[in-house]
């Protein structure tokens, strides 16, 4: 199969530079590519003869709109191995926090609007399509998806050994992060949320299921009177850029990227970004390696047998519409 990938993820760069990549990506759209941007990694998937042209072309793009070196920082894989990489990003296995389920979404997203956007050639749809139930076999199938760690329940705990619960909640984005997050809080029996977002029609429905207060981004100036405030938009730009002498703010969590808080440490407030968040999943993993190495060697046979059956039918003379491979 002619498929690769050029990616960057929290593993091999900071956050400020998978930022500057993310916004980049953002403008790097071409015909047959399907850029995949997530809070931990920015990926960009191929299908073209000449891979390595093709490769070389996209770093020479990237490098006109992020000027300093930053090729060291990326990865590649190609055919198989560009197929394995996806079905274990599909399943969960390559996220700061492992078995996650929103990365299921965000890739499946990532394929739908880049279809209907522009005409992809059949190994990029079959690449997507096969990935994508992969990531559901494993996560109905092995013990490790029945009881995963999540950002919500994490978030939750910290903010309820930081904040009385009695506190005041401020969400800004009416993202998918935040409306998890929102649900969580709301079965724990948290009732002072705030929702702050541009699109308040659209939030209005969620709003009064979970008895939110809606608010537009003009209260995003008000954040200091929060006790807490969780950030994950998709804006550009940082929204909260200097800490008031009274604020009464004592847990900022930053779960947007690019980032949309940029503060000075305070000895008064606890800021965390999504790059520290990951590290508290650090000893998590060590402890579930085994279960992870049986999904790997579970998903490599997997990807060895999808990717012979599209070769075998790629033989055919006859050219074969992308949907009868599934």
């Amino acid at each position: 199969m002619r498929i690769g990938v050029l990616g960057i993820n929290y593993k091999s760069a900071p956050l400020q530079l998978r930022e500057k990549i993310a916004q980049a990506c953002r403008h790097c759209l071409s015909p047959n590519k399907i850029v995949l941007s997530t809070c931990y990694r920015t990926e960009i998937y191929i299908s073209q003869d000449d891979l390595v042209e093709a490769q070389c072309e996209l770093f020479a793009d990237l490098k006109k709109r992020v000027p300093h070196s930053h090729e060291h920082a990326f990865y590649t894989y190609f055919g198989k191995e560009c197929f394995f990489h996806l079905a274990c990003v599909t399943a969960g296995l390559d996220s700061a926090m492992l078995a996650e389920s929103d990365v299921q979404r965000q890739v499946k997203i990532a394929y739908e609007q880049t279809r209907t956007e522009q005409t992809l050639s059949a190994p990029l749809h079959y690449l997507f399509q096969k990935a994508l139930k992969l990531g559901k076999t494993v996560r109905s199938s092995f013990p490790l998806f029945q009881s995963p760690l999540h950002l919500e329940g994490m978030i939750y705990q910290l903010a309820d050994k930081l904040l009385d619960s009695s506190s005041n909640l401020l969400f800004i984005g009416n993202s998918d992060i935040n409306r998890k997050m929102i649900h969580y809080f709301w079965r724990k029996g948290k009732r002072q949320m705030t929702l702050c977002t541009r699109g308040l029609a659209s939030a209005q429905s969620f709003a009064l299921d979970y008895q939110l207060t809606l608010k537009d981004r003009s209260e995003i100036e008000k954040w200091h009177h929060y006790e807490g405030v969780i950030a994950a938009t998709h804006s550009e730009g940082h929204l909260i850029t200097s800490m008031p002498e009274k604020a009464r703010t004592r847990l900022i969590l930053d779960l947007s990227v690019p980032r949309s808080v940029s503060l000075q440490r305070h000895p008064k407030l606890i800021l965390l970004n999504m790059e520290q968040i990951g590290s508290f999943f650090e000893s998590y993993h060590s402890q579930r390696l085994s279960e992870v190495q049986s999904i790997k060697d579970f998903l490599q046979k997997a990807v060895e047998q999808y990717t012979a059956l599209y070769e075998k039918k790629s033989l055919i003379a006859v050219p074969i519409a992308f949907n009868s491979f599934s």
